[in-house]
């Protein structure tokens, strides 16, 4: 009985042994070099959680994270030969128009809900309405955060000078637009719905609105891909993808796990990781496939912002072709 159990043990090793050199993971991982505009927003988190768990690695893929410090310098890095995939704003679509060398891949999520206005502890503002011919802090020139301040106005009618909400620039970090607003340099500041609550912990601040209060939909973060890396591993581009969507899968049902990787990564305390979680997860896009109208609402941001005509051919910006299949 012993031998019989041993030679079944002996078998069921080598069998094993088989299936493990047929697993994609057996092969040699493949670098990729992935940006995030700015470390400091939870619409970016699957990169962190996918690799903490495994996902990408079970594609084969070997990720080295990156962080800048806004969309302008991320897209400087993929146009360097830097980066192969990056995580940006929307509006950074529009590069391709000038001929950067990348297209927008798969969308993360069209919901302006991950993006709000927050004020000081020192302000009076309690509506939409206070930010008349308020300067508002923004994270660079032609930014996503630069148009939605924009957007605001158009929105409200505030066409004159004097009324027009006034984008300033204060940098990408939120140690930089916290002490904007410490300092009085500017009115309010717009950015992830996280900095608001962190202003809200501290008794620093409050978040006044959520952008979705005044932009229903917009192709608010999307993923970038190289022109160099489509060109030399399109297969690396999918499986990215691929896991990406994986990860998204994981995260919907494992609220623990990536509340932890949220505190861990932006530094976010326990209650705020969970707070963000419960607000946002429902808004991350399960398939990465771009929504037709959050597009035109994108692009007319480029027309508003002066970044390509209004003749711009939309099909030119993005592609589908490396989505998971369904």
């Amino acid at each position: 009985m012993g031998s019989m159990l041993s030679r079944r043990a002996a078998l069921a090793s080598l069998a094993t042994s088989l299936a493990i050199g047929r697993m994609p993971s057996a092969r040699a991982a493949e670098k990729l070099r992935v940006g995030k505009a700015v470390v400091e927003n939870i619409g970016f988190i699957p990169l962190d959680v996918g690799m903490r768990y495994g996902v990408f690695q079970q594609e084969g893929l070997e990720i080295e994270e990156l962080n800048f410090t806004g969309g302008a310098k991320v897209a400087q890095a993929v146009a360097a030969g830097a980066v192969d995939i990056s995580l940006s704003g929307g509006p950074d679509m529009a590069y391709a128009t000038k001929g950067a060398p990348q297209m927008a891949i798969a969308t993360i999520t069209a919901s302006p809900a991950f993006m709000g206005i927050s004020v000081g502890a020192q302000s009076t503002a309690r509506s939409i309405d206070d930010l008349k011919g308020k300067k508002i802090g923004v994270t660079s020139n032609g930014s996503l955060t630069y148009w939605l301040v924009e957007e605001l106005s158009r929105t409200k009618g505030w066409t004159t000078e004097r009324d027009r909400a006034v984008p300033t620039v204060v940098g990408g970090s939120p140690t930089s637009a916290f002490a904007a607003l410490k300092s009085g340099a500017v009115d309010a500041s717009i950015g992830s719905v996280q900095q608001g609550y962190q202003l809200e912990e501290r008794h620093e601040g409050r978040i006044l609105l959520n952008v979705s209060e005044y932009v229903k939909r917009l192709e608010l973060f999307v993923t970038f891909a190289s022109s160099a890396i489509i060109a030399q591993n399109a297969d690396a581009v999918r499986r990215f993808l691929k896991g990406w969507y994986e990860t998204v899968a994981f995260m919907k049902s494992h609220r623990a796990e990536t509340v932890q990787v949220s505190m861990d990564v932006i530094g976010l305390s326990r209650s705020l990781a969970e707070r963000s979680y419960d607000s946002l997860i429902g808004q991350f896009s399960t398939d990465g496939k771009f929504e037709p109208n959050a597009l035109d609402k994108l692009v007319a941001s480029f027309v508003d912002l002066k970044l390509v005509d209004s003749a711009v051919d939309v099909s030119k910006l993005y592609t589908e072709q490396f989505l998971p299949k369904a």
